[in-house]
C-alpha cells in the first residue's frame, strides 16, 4: 500500500461513532493502513499467496460487489431458504 502524506494530517481525522466507539477507525489514518497491511500479510502467508486484495466495506458492499461480479446485466436465480439469502433478493 502507497504511504500516507506525512505533512497533511499524519493520522488522519479522527472519526467517532456512537455505537462503536472503541473500534470507528478512518480509512486515511496511518493505524488503519498498518491493520489492511497485517491483514494483506497474514493472508498472503495463511494461503501461500503472491498478493491480495482487501476492500473495505458494509456487507451490503461485499454483497454487491460478488453478485457484479458473476451477474452484470443477466438475470439469476436466487433461492431465499434464510435471513441472509433473503437480502441478495433485494
Amino acid at each position: 500500500m502507497p504511504g500516507l502524506l506525512p505533512h497533511i494530517d499524519p493520522d488522519g481525522l479522527l472519526e467517532f461513532s456512537v455505537v462503536y466507539t472503541d473500534r470507528a477507525l478512518n480509512h486515511m489514518s496511518k493505524r488503519f493502513q498498518g491493520v489492511m497491511t497485517d491483514i494483506s500479510s497474514m493472508l498472503k502467508r495463511v494461503y501461500g499467496a503472491h498478493s491480495t486484495v482487501l476492500v473495505p466495506g458494509s456487507g451490503t458492499f461485499g454483497m454487491e460487489s460478488v453478485a457484479r461480479q458473476f451477474a452484470h446485466g443477466k438475470h439469476v436465480m436466487v433461492i431465499r431458504n434464510g435471513w441472509f439469502s433473503y437480502r441478495w433478493t433485494q
